[in-house]
This record gives C-alpha cells, structure tokens and sequence, in this order.
C-alpha cells in the first residue's frame, strides 16, 4: 500500500514537474501567443462585470445584459468618431508634418551648444549614410508589419474574448477539473479574486484613461497649444501603460510646443505633471479603492522584462499580468502555504 502511494506520489511530482517546464517553454518561446490569450481573457472579464454590474443593479440576469456591454460601446465609439473624425485626421496630418519641423528646430537649437555641435553632427553623419538609411527603410518596414501583425492581435483576442464572454462557466469548470478534487474549490475562489481583481482594474483604468485625456485636451486648449485634440487622445491611450505611458505621451506634445518657445514646453510639461499627479494621486486611488496598489518597482521591471521578451503587447499587459499574480500569491501561497503552515499555527 505504502509503495502504491509513494509510485502515485512520485507520478503526479513528475507530471506536475513536466507541465511547470512546458509552461515555462512556451513562456519563452510563444511568450506572444500566451499574452494575446491573456488579452482575450482580459477582455472576456470586462464585457461580463459590466453585464453582471448592470444586471444587479435592474435585477436582470447578466447573459441577456452580455449583448448591449458589447454593443452600446461600439455605438459610442463610432459616434465619437463620427464627429471627430474629420478633426483627429486633420491634427494627426499636421502632427507629422510638425514632428520633422521640431527635430529640426531641436537641432538647430542644439548647435548652438559647445556639445550641441558634437551631437548634430553625429545624428547628420548617422541620417547620411548608405548603410544606415537602409536599416531606417528596414526598421520602418518592420514597424509596418509589427502593426498589421498586433491588428490580427487585436481581433483574434476581441473574437477570443466574446467567446469566454458568453459561456465562462464552462471554460472555468474545465480548467478546475485539472486540479485535485481537494483544492477545486479553492481554485475555484482563487479564479474568481483575479476576476474580480481584474475586472475592477479595467474599470478605474478605462476611467482614468478618458479622464486623462479629457483634462489634457481641456488644458493644452487653454494653453493655446495646437493640435490639442489628437495630444489628448495620444495621452488618454497610452495612460492604459503606467510608468512608461505618460513619459511617451509627452513627447509628441514637447516636440510641438517647443517650437514655439521654452515657455510654451515648459507650460505644456507643468500641465502633463499636473494631470499625471492627479491622475496618480487622485483619481487612481479613488477608482481602486479597495485594490492592493501595484508596486511601481514591480511593475516596471514586468514591463522590460515582458517588452524584451514579445515586444509592445508584453508591455501593454504587464500591468494586469501583475494584477493577476499578485491575486494568485497572496492566495496560494501566503494564505495557504505561509499562514496555514503549523509554526504560525503554533503561534496563534
């Protein structure tokens, strides 16, 4: 009896172990394929809270609320666009018309400098080469496909995240029949904390993103800045990346307020600190008031670990990704290894 159990034992370490290193194969090596899952599933998770908050608030039940939190978003959306449409094409044109102005005028200002000179000349004598130019014609040829290729991303989570949308359970049910009977339930608890976790981070974060970019348009627009609209859209979408999202949404709007004068950059660079201290201080913790805060150390290091691994879609996730785990840490291993363990037992 005794070997029978320590044969089973060995098995289950063994195939437990085998599935631990496959896991972290596929990591490494299609580390793309298992984010864009984790995007659908992200997105699976935002459709049915919206649905489930609606339906407990009218007393309806959630799979018939599913089709109007996918629909009336795509209503606003193409109703915002319909209107804007016409203004975000035009400031967009002028925003890459203004961009090589900008550079320009950066170098200009530059070889003024003792040290100015150094670097103009060296970006001159980089922009000048044979060699060079047809690695710029490369890496924007690689940029072209890496869009159309994060497009199919996109879409292939949106249809991946409709269909988990619909029918959870079923997924969820499948994915507790993989572990022992013994801890199905908890497994079960633990996938709904991240749910949970996750859906209320979409939440505060879709919300901080359009209060983001509704102050930074109101302000550059008070500011007398041009193309005010697209900056704002530029600063709203790219919030969704913290850390590094804001400091990339200030670039473009730098390159054009610089040419107008120092005065008007650093205008511009008071107003993007005081909407990111807001945003950081303010209205974050209000929308995730009852979330465990992401560490910034943390998350950063996921970002460039994640962005040297697969690229932009790791650095897009990462901060979920962080959510997730954190969930999963505190539940199976400091609740259920650390607190549980005899010697704090023994303690209390």
């Amino acid at each position: 009896m005794n070997s029978r159990r320590l044969a089973k034992r060995t098995f289950i370490q063994a195939s437990t172990t085998t599935i631990v290193f496959l896991i972290a194969w596929l990591a490494v090596n299609n580390g793309k394929i298992l984010l864009i899952c984790f995007g659908g599933i992200l997105i699976a998770v935002l459709f049915r809270s919206s649905a489930s908050w609606i339906g407990n608030k009218i007393g309806v039940q959630s799979k018939f609320l599913l089709p109007v939190t996918i629909i009336v978003p795509f209503v606003l959306l193409g109703l915002f666009l319909a209107y804007t449409a016409p203004k975000i094409s035009a400031q967009g044109s002028e925003l890459m018309e203004r961009l090589p102005q900008a550079v320009s005028y950066i170098k200009e200002q530059l070889s003024g400098l003792p040290w100015g000179a150094k670097v103009t000349d060296s970006l001159t004598n980089l922009s000048s080469s044979d060699s060079e130019v047809s690695t710029i014609i490369t890496a924007i040829s690689s940029v072209f496909s890496s869009t159309v290729n994060g497009f199919g991303s996109v879409v292939f989570a949106f249809f991946l995240g409709l269909f988990l949308a619909v029918n959870p359970d079923w997924y969820i049910r499948g994915t507790v029949t993989l572990v022992p009977p013994a801890r199905r339930e908890r497994t079960r608890e633990v996938l709904s904390a991240c749910g949970t976790a996750l859906s209320g981070w979409l939440v505060a974060k879709i919300a901080s993103m359009v209060l983001v970019g509704i102050l930074t348009t109101v302000g550059l627009w008070a500011l007398g800045t041009d193309l005010a609209l697209v900056l704002g859209i530029i600063a709203a979408l790219l919030s969704f990346i913290p850390n590094l999202g804001p400091i990339i949404g200030f670039i473009p709007a730098a390159m054009v307020s610089v040419i107008s004068g120092l005065d008007a950059l650093l205008y511009v660079l008071i107003l993007y600190v005081a909407v990111q201290m807001i945003e950081s201080y303010l209205l974050t913790p209000m929308l995730q008031a009852e979330l465990a805060d992401l560490p910034p150390a943390l998350t950063l290091f996921v970002q460039v670990a994640l962005g040297a691994m697969v690229g932009m879609i790791g650095i897009l996730l990462a901060a979920p990704l962080c959510v997730a785990a954190m969930v999963i840490i505190n539940k199976l291993y400091v609740e259920d290894i650390l607190e549980a363990s005899p010697e704090n037992e023994q303690v209390c």
